[in-house]
């Protein structure tokens, strides 16, 4: 599966990660938080966390070829 880390949390990519998506192998049945954990971003409201596109809670489980992507969730005025 596919981890795409935007803006600012892309310095919590692995070192020599080529753009903004890294592969990863997880356990059949993971979670998109159990996905996450490893790269060390906030898992809380300061975080957008969306699975192929759409906005999902933390336990939602993965599949083989999904993409996990994470940014800061920046306010506007």
């Amino acid at each position: 599966m596919y981890v795409k880390l935007i803006a600012t949390y892309r310095e919590h990519l692995p070192p020599g990660t080529d753009g903004n998506i890294t592969t990863v192998d997880v356990p059949l049945g993971s979670t998109v938080e159990e996905v996450l954990v490893p790269f060390g971003i906030p898992l809380d409201d300061s975080s957008v966390i969306v699975l192929n596109g759409l906005t999902v809670a933390l336990n939602t489980p993965v599949s083989e070829g999904d993409m996990v992507s994470a940014f800061s969730a920046i306010a506007g005025g």
